[in-house]
């Protein structure tokens, strides 16, 4: 029995195509599945460089016909393996992107459950290639305008080479307007809501073991698979207990802690004493805060100035998960992809709404490519 091929794709650069190829393959390696994540970016080729794992030969060696595939492929430590590509702008020149479905995936089916193809950005022949031999096409998006539309064209294209597109992921979400309005709008067309993750945004490939991310590229392989859950055998990946995300320092906490007292206030210099009458400015805080926690309600100590976004009615955004000793919310015993990361960070989609009546056009479009 042969493996399936799923291509990752999406049109826009640095909406998270090689993140999804590299989560999708630590999830299914997790699960017991023998995964390998190629390198089909063929202009701009990463993956293996920051998977740690670059070396010769590569996939253009193999479309240049000067060496097998095998002998491209080399294990990552979380279980999956990657045929790595090359940055080499000579080698690029001579890659076929025609042999990529006998040279390489055929190949590599024979040997694998899963074959990930990360594709580049934009619309190209080495991009029609993976989309036409793949069993699935993940397209990939943010909730930006640009990438929504970018993904739309991709999945047209797909359609157009006889290419199934079995959904959508939708990477750097948050608990704002426009990443409800995609998750309302594209409905079961969503795989997976991956949460704006610090470790991700600064650079690592690889979520963050137990994070909500990685159980969000869990419930991805799941979909694909069509199993429910993705259940590990093999291995820590989102189902674990998570591990401290070494940038969620550098965010600014959700609820600060009170200022210490101020010292008591020099007398006047025209020499009236202080009225005696009026209570001091921290006394007042100290008692808003008690009549307020007496309520039933948590103090208000987050920025007067900043607007907290309203959630839309019915968009099931849920309360955020208490949070443990080390500063990481306890992982659910069940996700769903749409649980935006609330304790997470970053400032990728403005709260407003000004792109509301465009998004929904792109939206749209991007909905057509299942109808």
């Amino acid at each position: 029995m042969t493996g399936q091929v799923f291509t990752v794709a999406g049109g826009k650069g640095g909406v998270g195509k090689t993140t999804t190829t590299a989560n999708l393959c630590a999830a299914l390696a997790a699960a017991g599945y023998d995964a390998v994540a190629v390198d089909a970016d063929l202009a701009m080729s990463n993956l293996a460089q920051l998977l740690d794992v670059a070396g010769d030969p590569t996939v253009h060696d193999v479309l240049a016909g000067d060496a097998d595939v095998e002998a491209t492929v080399r294990s990552h430590d979380r279980g999956f393996d990657v045929a790595a590509g090359t940055r080499d702008l000579e080698a690029f020149a001579d890659a076929d992107p025609a042999r990529l479905r006998d040279a390489v995936v055929g190949p590599l089916v024979e040997r694998y459950d899963a074959v990930v193809l990360d594709t580049s950005a934009g619309l190209s022949h080495e991009v029609t290639v993976p989309l036409g031999l793949a069993d699935a096409v993940v397209l990939v998006t943010t909730p930006d305008v640009v990438a929504i539309k970018d993904a739309a064209k991709t999945g047209e294209l797909a359609g157009r080479v006889d290419g199934e597109t079995a959904g959508v992921v939708v990477t750097r979400t948050r608990d704002d307007e426009a990443t409800r309005q995609v998750l309302g709008e594209l409905g079961d067309r969503v795989l997976a809501a991956v949460p704006e993750t610090p470790a991700i945004a600064g650079g690592a490939v690889l979520a963050p073991v137990g994070s909500r991310a990685a159980q969000a590229y869990s419930e991805l392989g799941a979909r694909l698979l069509g199993v429910e859950p993705l259940r590990e055998t093999a291995g820590r990946y989102a189902v674990a207990p998570p591990e401290p995300d070494p940038l969620a320092g550098d965010l600014e906490p959700a609820v600060t802690t009170a200022p210490e007292p101020e010292a008591e206030p020099e007398p006047a210099d025209d020499g009236e004493p202080a009225d005696e009458g009026a209570p001091a400015e921290a006394d007042v805080d100290a008692g808003t805060a008690a009549i307020t926690e007496a309520e039933g309600e948590a103090p208000d100590t987050a920025d007067p100035g900043a607007d907290a976004p309203e959630p839309a009615a019915g968009a099931g955004v849920p309360d955020p998960e208490p949070a443990s000793a080390d500063g990481e919310a306890d992982a659910p015993a069940a996700t769903s992809s749409f649980d935006p990361d609330r304790e997470r960070g970053g400032s990728f989609i403005d709260d407003g709404d000004d792109d509301s009546e465009e998004r929904e056009g792109a939206l749209g479009r991007l909905r057509d490519i299942f109808e």
